[in-house]
């Protein structure tokens, strides 16, 4: 069985090389000034001098068999992945070591250019943060809530869990929001003894939805609007109002397509009514001195935390000033939760901390990411990205056509690439455009939606999709491939066709 399993899995990589590669070799930049453009971004991403030779850099043999082995290996990591998800990170650690030690990428560059360890640092202290909230009784509150305002309504629970997730995600992050909604949720799943994988799944598009309001909600939103000088009266302009319309698409899809699991979950209400009366009524006489405590205490520390997180731009360059030293917030940002760690010791033990290390945190999810960072980088450091980018270029001849190009292109990209480094991939190029007059400023939002809403497509095709799945795995709740697509598919690509119809919308004003 193990014998005929390898023999697949090498037939599989064989084919993917085999198709890289031709595609690589028919790929070709030109000696045109964007093509030089691109290949001066390509040659600063490898601190390499530009020469007059460069536009044959890219182009050589050697060059090419790199980009097909970086290519393959990364396609080959997805489709593995299709096939059986629990194998993710077994064949992206092996899909590492063959880039390592076929030496294509540096591991110096691996290390410190390819990995965000600041997004690390935020989710390890986020998920002991959130295990901490749990031991306060945050979540299980938050749960009886929900069920005692939606008064047993399926369409009313689906609701408040979406939009809860859409706000939480808009004015904090979206990492932030995938931990406490999942952790929700697994609460409500404990209560109710109901599927949760359609709740979670709905959570998990509505906070990717909601990411893309506000500029906070997502680092490619920072990203961009630093990298642009875009003004944040201008991002929320454009931003604010498709994200509000998506959600509500998304929440009307819901209602058609788990139209059965709806049924399935108003019958639990109903038939269980009674029993969620006592638990109600059970678990609010149960609130003693102590845990009434603990649960106001929590509820304030996650209040401060929200806070904190809103203030983070505004404390950073409060401490610049006091320092006289830049400080940046996104490193900054990467620290808060342990602050609120800290505080959280004058009801919890510290020496009971190790405890929460171990259970909160889910380190094969971190690790993966660390993986895909690095396959990711891959792409970027041997030209897969310069190349693709060249022919997106040359594909488009007017800003009519480039607008639904790059939309279409980087969602289809984000769907199986991580969102962060597609965005920061393209946006010299979308900058570059914009100089020459080959687009407008639209075209930064074009990247914006496409990286955003083609992370809904799959479930690893955003850091948020990858957390909630690896938090319901720890509580043996399985998402298969499926059971997503059978919402995420149809949902994504009416708010894709929605993002569109609003870039028009704009260009035409």
């Amino acid at each position: 069985m193990l014998r005929k399993t390898l023999v697949m899995l090498l037939t599989l990589f064989l084919v993917i090389f085999s198709s890289s590669f031709l595609i690589m070799n028919f790929i070709r930049i030109g000696n045109d000034a964007l093509g030089l453009r691109i290949i001066e971004i390509w040659l600063g991403e490898r601190r390499e001098s530009s020469t007059s030779s460069s536009a044959l850099d890219i182009n050589s043999l050697q060059l090419i068999v790199e980009q097909s082995l970086s290519l393959a290996l990364f396609l080959f990591v997805v489709a593995v992945i299709i096939i059986k998800i629990e194998w993710r990170i077994a064949v992206a650690v092996l899909a590492i070591s063959i880039i390592i030690f076929s030496g294509i990428v540096p591991p110096y560059n691996l290390i410190h250019k390819s990995i965000e360890w600041d997004l690390i640092l935020f989710l390890i202290g986020s998920m002991i943060f959130a295990g901490l909230l749990r031991e306060f009784g945050i979540f299980k509150y938050l749960a009886v809530n929900i069920i005692r305002i939606s008064r047993n309504n399926a369409y009313t629970l689906i609701a408040m869990i979406s939009l809860l997730a859409f706000v939480t995600a808009a004015v904090l992050d979206e990492v932030t929001s995938i931990i406490y909604i999942v952790t929700l949720i697994i609460e409500l799943h404990s209560i109710l003894k109901i599927d949760a994988v359609p709740l979670i799944i709905t959570a998990v598009l509505a906070t990717n939805t909601g990411s893309s309001a506000l500029p906070i909600g997502n680092p490619i939103g920072v990203y961009i609007l630093f990298s642009t000088n875009m003004s944040v009266n201008m991002f929320v302009r454009y931003s604010l109002p498709l994200a509000v319309l998506n959600i509500v698409i998304l929440i009307l899809m819901v209602f058609v397509v788990f139209k059965k699991y709806i049924i399935e979950l108003r019958n639990v209400l109903t038939k269980r009514e009674a029993r969620l009366q006592v638990y109600m009524t059970h678990y609010y006489t149960s609130l003693n001195g102590v845990k009434k405590s603990h649960l106001n205490y929590g509820l304030l520390m996650f209040v401060l935390f929200t806070i904190t997180i809103l203030l983070n731009e505004h404390i950073a360059h409060l401490i610049s000033t006091i320092a006289r030293q830049s400080v940046d917030s996104h490193s900054l940002l990467a620290f808060i939760p342990y602050i609120f760690i800290v505080l959280c010791f004058s009801k919890i033990p510290p020496e009971d901390l190790s405890k929460y290390i171990e259970r909160a945190v889910e380190w094969p999810s971190l690790l993966f990411f660390i993986c895909l960072f690095i396959l990711s980088y891959s792409l970027q450091y041997t030209g897969v990205m310069a190349k693709l980018v060249y022919v997106l270029s040359k594909l488009a001849t007017s800003t009519n056509l480039l607008l639904p190009l790059l939309l279409i292109f980087t969602t289809i990209l984000s769907a199986v690439l991580d969102n962060l480094s597609v965005v920061v991939t393209f946006t010299p190029i979308t900058i570059l455009l914009n100089n020459l007059n080959l687009a407008s400023y639209l075209i930064y939002f074009a990247l914006l939606y496409g990286a955003v809403f083609g992370g809904n497509y799959t479930p690893i095709g955003s850091t948020a999709n990858i957390i909630a799945i690896s938090l319901a795995e720890r509580k043996r709740i399985k998402i298969n491939w499926n059971t997503w697509l059978k919402l995420a598919f149809l949902s994504t690509t009416v708010q894709v066709l929605a993002a569109l119809g609003w870039l028009y919308l704009q260009l035409y004003k």
